[in-house]
C-alpha cells in the first residue's frame, strides 16, 4: 500500500499591524491521477491568500465569502510519483486579533503550528502559553518561539479553542471600583460598623496602587492577600450608606517564556521539611482530601510515569485539563467528588490540580479572582492556581481550565489566594446594636487609555 507522506510546517509571522501564516507543504504525490488542486479550510479568518508552487510559480486561488475556505488550482499539475512543494501565505483578517487596551491577543485554533516569528515592529511580547524559550536574532531583531508538544495537546475549555495564546504590545492600566451599599433594615441604630473585604493584592503577577483614605486600612494575611478594613461609623434605622473604593492595577504578564523545568524532587523535599511554611502548604482542606484513595492512586500512577518532579506537575496538569469535562455547575465540589464525576468548572479543575500537587509533595494554592470579558469589559468570577517552583525561586501561576501552565493572561485579575487559610470569605462585617444589617458589593472595571 502506497502511503502518502507529507512534510508540513506552519509559521506564524507577527508584525505591528499584520499577522500572516506561512504554511509549507512538501511530499510525493501517491495518487493514480494528476494532482491539480484542492480545497483548504481553516478556522482562522482570512483577508487574503497567495499560494506558490516550487520555483515561485503562483497557483490560482479563490477565497470564499466565509473567509475560511480557499480553492487552490495548480498552474503546474503534479504527476503521480512526482515531488511537490507549495507554500501558503495567509493574511489574517484584523478581526482575528482581539484587543485589551494596548495589547493584541491571538488565540490559535486547534491546527498545526510549527513556530512563531515576532518581527522587529511587533513590540513587546507580554504573554505566551506555549512553554518554550524565546530565541532572539540580534541582527534582524526577530524573536522566535517554537511551541512545545505539551502546549499543543492542551485545550482552553471555556473558550473552546486550543491553549496556544500569544499577547503582545503595551499593557494598559486597569481601574477597579468597589462599591459597598450598607443598609440598616432594622429599627435600632447600627454602631461602629466595620467592613472587611479582600481586594487585589500586589503579587509577582500584578501591581496594585491603592489610594488610602483616613477611614481605610489595609493589612496582609498569611496568604499575602490584601484585606481592606473600612470604618463605616453609625447608620440609623431604615437608612443606608454607600462607600466607594477605587484602585489602579497593572498586570505583569509572562514576558520570559520558559520551558517547564520547575525543580527536582530533592528541591521539593528540602522545601517541605516538617514545621516549615512549605510543609504547611501541603496540608489538606475541605476541598483537598489528600488521603482520598482516588487521589492517592492517581498520584502514584503519575509519579510512576514521571521521570522527575517537573514532569509530575506536567502530567497532573494534563490529567486535569484532558480528563475532566468542563461543565458549569454553580458550586464548589471537593477534589474527590471531581475524580468520581470527572466533570466540573474552573473551581473543580483548580481544586483538583492543587490537591494532586499537594498530595504529591508540591506546595500549591488556589487563586480566586476574575477574568475580563474582551467585548463587554465586565468581570467574570474565575479560579486558577499557583504552585511553587524552586528553580524559579517563586510561585508560578497555572490555569487548568484555560490550559496555561506557567502564567496567566492579561484577562486574569487576582483577588485572593487560598493556601494557608482555607474557606476564606470575600467580605464580612461586624457592628454593635440589635438590628439587621445588609451589605451589597458591586465591582466595576475600566481600561485606562
Amino acid at each position: 500500500m502506497n502511503q502518502h507522506r507529507e512534510i508540513k510546517e506552519v509559521v506564524l509571522v507577527i508584525e505591528k499591524n499584520d499577522v500572516m501564516v506561512k504554511r509549507f507543504v512538501a511530499g510525493i504525490w501517491p495518487g493514480p491521477k494528476m494532482f491539480t488542486g484542492f480545497q483548504y479550510i481553516t478556522a482562522l479568518q482570512l483577508d487574503a491568500v497567495e499560494v506558490f508552487q516550487k520555483n515561485k510559480v503562483r497557483a490560482k486561488t479563490k477565497l470564499h465569502s466565509d473567509h475560511h475556505t480557499v480553492d487552490v488550482d495548480f498552474t503546474n499539475p503534479i504527476a503521480p510519483g512526482e515531488k511537490y512543494v507549495y507554500e501558503f501565505r495567509l493574511l489574517l483578517n484584523p478581526k482575528t486579533i482581539q484587543h485589551l487596551g494596548g495589547l493584541h491577543i491571538l488565540e490559535w485554533p486547534k491546527e498545526r503550528l510549527t513556530e512563531i516569528n515576532f518581527l522587529r515592529s511587533t513590540g513587546k511580547i507580554f504573554f505566551s502559553s506555549v512553554l518554550a524559550q524565546i530565541q532572539a536574532d540580534l541582527q534582524t531583531k526577530t524573536r522566535t518561539i517554537v511551541p512545545g508538544k505539551f502546549a499543543k495537546s492542551l485545550t482552553s475549555h471555556s473558550r473552546k479553542t486550543s491553549a496556544i495564546r500569544i499577547e503582545w504590545g503595551h499593557p494598559s492600566q486597569y481601574t477597579l471600583n468597589f462599591q459597598y451599599t450598607i443598609t440598616n433594615q432594622g429599627s435600632v441604630t447600627a454602631s461602629d460598623i466595620e467592613l472587611q473585604a479582600y481586594i487585589p493584592p500586589t503579587t509577582k503577577f500584578q501591581s496594585v496602587i491603592n489610594p488610602l483614605r483616613s477611614d481605610l486600612h489595609i493589612e496582609s494575611d498569611d496568604d499575602h492577600n490584601s484585606l481592606l478594613h473600612i470604618n463605616a461609623g453609625n447608620i440609623a434605622p431604615n437608612s443606608h450608606r454607600t462607600i466607594e473604593v477605587s484602585m489602579n492595577l497593572l498586570l505583569k504578564g509572562n514576558t520570559s517564556v520558559l520551558l517547564p523545568n520547575f525543580g527536582s524532587w530533592q528541591d521539593y523535599s528540602q522545601l517541605t521539611k516538617t514545621k516549615s511554611i512549605g510543609k504547611a502548604l501541603l496540608a489538606p482542606s475541605t476541598y483537598w482530601p489528600l488521603q482520598s484513595h482516588l487521589i492517592q492512586e492517581l498520584v502514584q500512577a503519575l509519579k510512576k510515569n514521571a521521570i522527575n518532579a517537573s514532569q509530575f506537575i506536567i502530567l497532573a496538569f494534563e490529567f486535569v485539563n484532558q480528563k475532566i469535562t468542563y461543565e458549569i455547575n454553580g458550586f464548589r465540589a471537593d477534589a474527590n467528588t471531581t475524580m468520581l464525576t470527572r466533570k466540573g468548572d474552573c473551581s473543580e479543575m483548580s481544586d483538583l490540580f492543587v490537591c494532586i500537587l499537594r498530595a504529591g509533595g508540591i506546595p500549591a494554592k488556589i487563586v480566586h479572582g476574575w477574568t475580563i470579558d474582551l467585548e463587554s469589559h465586565e468581570l467574570e468570577a474565575h479560579a486558577w492556581c499557583e504552585f511553587f517552583s524552586p528553580r524559579a525561586q517563586g510561585w508560578r501561576a497555572a490555569d487548568p481550565t484555560w490550559g496555561f501552565l506557567t502564567g496567566v493572561s492579561c484577562q486574569h485579575i487576582t483577588r485572593q489566594r487560598e493556601g494557608l487559610i482555607p474557606d476564606q470569605h470575600t467580605f464580612s462585617w461586624r457592628f454593635k446594636g440589635e438590628t439587621d444589617l445588609a451589605i451589597e458589593e458591586q465591582i466595576s472595571f475600566q481600561v485606562k487609555k
